[in-house]
């Protein structure tokens, strides 16, 4: 059953996740002198891994959302067509087992302060629902853009 939790909405950007991209955006996402050059501030441990920063700190923001980007993970990323229209799906809700995975990556805002402490009340932060998709999973439904009418679909990964 879901715990009762606060709702508070926040307004992010999010990239796609790096399978999404094109080989070429990949490769340069490889590139640790393209990171240095552009300024970005990228800890010297992503250095060997420059993808894994894009991956942890930019790409596809974990927890439940409203439209954004799908998190891959069992699955590559495959489009999704409308079996009436033949539009391609955009996922509309996202929801997930965890809000957050509570190392170095993205943390809710009003999570923060939480991720270094210990869980409260017996409640984990990062999992405020309780809510368990899967095991640790994530469930996203698709829309069709075209006509909200046409049949949905859903992903569970």
């Amino acid at each position: 059953m879901p715990e009762p939790c606060l709702l508070a909405p926040e307004a992010i950007t999010e990239y796609p996740n790096s399978l999404d991209l094109s080989p070429k955006l990949q490769e340069m996402l490889e590139d640790w002198n393209r990171w240095q050059a552009g300024g970005a501030d990228v800890a010297s441990s992503y250095a060997a891994y420059p993808r894994d920063f894009y991956s942890t700190h930019l790409g596809n923001a974990p927890g439940w959302k409203v439209g954004g980007w799908p998190p891959w993970g069992r699955a590559d990323p495959i489009p999704r067509y409308c079996a009436v229209c033949g539009a391609q799906m955009v996922p509309l809700p996202t929801i997930a087992s965890f809000e957050w995975d509570g190392d170095e990556g993205w943390v809710p805002q009003e999570d923060q302060a939480n991720a270094a402490g210990s869980h409260y009340a017996g409640q984990d932060p990062a999992q405020p629902t309780g809510v368990e998709v899967g095991s640790t999973d994530n469930m996203q439904i698709y829309i069709c853009p075209t006509a909200p009418e046409h049949p949905h679909t859903d992903l569970i990964q």
